[in-house]
C-alpha cells in the first residue's frame, strides 16, 4: 500500500511539473515581416513577458552603436521618451534613464535601467543584460545625472536583454525580451494584449536604424 501511495505522489509530482513547464513555454502571437513574437506566463506575476525575434541586415557592431546610442532610442524603441544616459561605470555596463509612454489615461512609466554587455569569445555572441534599479542603489555619478521628478511612476521590477549572435559579416540575428511589472493598477489582460506591439515595433524601427551611416565602424570590443 506505502509502495502505490509512493507511485501516486511520484505521478502527481510528475504532473505538476510538467504542467509548470507548459505553463512557461512560448506561444508565438504574431509572424509578420520577417518578426516574430513571442509571450510566455512568468511564475509569480499576472503580467506576461515578451520575445522578439528577427535577422537584420546589419554587422553586429553596427547594431551595438544603435544600442550605444542612448539618446537615440526615441527614433526606434516603441513609445520611449526622454531618453538619457546617466552613468556609463565602463564600456560593458551603463545605468540609463527613460519614460516609457502609456496611452491615457493611464499614467506614464518610468524606468532606470542598469545595462550589464558581454560577449562570447567565440560565437561572438553579444548580450545586453537589461535590469531595473531602484534610485537609492545607483552610484553616485548616476543619481547626480537623473532628470527632475516628472509625473510618471517609476517600474523597478524589470528584467530582460538584447542578444546580438552574427549571422555573416552583414547579417545578425536579434532577440529583444523583457518582462516587468508595470506597478499601479493597470488590469494585467489589458497590458498583456497590448505587449506584443512592443517588440515588433521596436525590433521594425531598429532594423531601419542599424543601416544608418552614422553607426557604421563601431568597434566597442
Amino acid at each position: 500500500m506505502k509502495k502505490l501511495v509512493g507511485q501516486c505522489l511520484l505521478l502527481l509530482a510528475f504532473m505538476a511539473m510538467s504542467l509548470s513547464l507548459v505553463a512557461a513555454e512560448w506561444r508565438l502571437e504574431k509572424d509578420d515581416d520577417g518578426i516574430q513574437v513571442f509571450t510566455r506566463a512568468v511564475e509569480g506575476s499576472d503580467y506576461r513577458a515578451f520575445r522578439g525575434e528577427t535577422l537584420i541586415n546589419a554587422e553586429l557592431n553596427q547594431l551595438m552603436a544603435v544600442l550605444d546610442d542612448t539618446e537615440g532610442f526615441v527614433h526606434w524603441m516603441f513609445k520611449c521618451k526622454s531618453p538619457k544616459l546617466l552613468y556609463k561605470a565602463s564600456l560593458l555596463d551603463r545605468y540609463q534613464y527613460l519614460i516609457n509612454d502609456f496611452p491615457w489615461p493611464a499614467a506614464d512609466r518610468e524606468l532606470i535601467l542598469r545595462n550589464e554587455i558581454s560577449q562570447d569569445p567565440v560565437s561572438r555572441i553579444t548580450t545586453v543584460k537589461l535590469t531595473g534599479v531602484d534610485i537609492d542603489s545607483l552610484p553616485a555619478n548616476a543619481k547626480a545625472a537623473m532628470p527632475p521628478k516628472v509625473e510618471a511612476v517609476r517600474v523597478e521590477e524589470l528584467e530582460g536583454f538584447f542578444e546580438l549572435s552574427p549571422i555573416s559579416d552583414t547579417q545578425t540575428k536579434v532577440v529583444f525580451q523583457l518582462h516587468l511589472n508595470p506597478v499601479g493598477s493597470l488590469p494585467s489582460g489589458l497590458v498583456n494584449a497590448m505587449i506584443v506591439d512592443n517588440p515588433f515595433e521596436t525590433l521594425k524601427a531598429l532594423r531601419k536604424r542599424a543601416a544608418l551611416p552614422e553607426y557604421a565602424n563601431f568597434n566597442p570590443f
